[in-house]
């Protein structure tokens, strides 16, 4: 069991996050539905920025200026 999950964390871990962040949603969208389900994504992307903010001591507006600076 343990040289299983050691394979399947130390080769290809984009592709697998990726697969199961499309399985995740494809079930979502089949429980839930296409509209509750994108609400449930734009919740979940909110609660990120905003957890992000406080392990970074950011305000909100440090962090916006961040996100939309230029990037020359």
């Amino acid at each position: 069991m343990e040289k299983l999950l050691r394979f399947l964390l130390s080769e290809n871990t984009g592709r697998k996050v990726g697969m199961l962040g499309g399985f995740i949603i494809g079930l979502s969208i089949v429980l839930f539905g296409f509209w509750k389900t994108v609400f449930l994504a734009v919740c979940t992307g909110i609660g990120y920025i905003i957890g992000r903010m406080m392990d970074h001591n950011d305000s909100g507006v440090d962090g916006f200026k961040q996100m939309f600076r230029n990037r020359d």
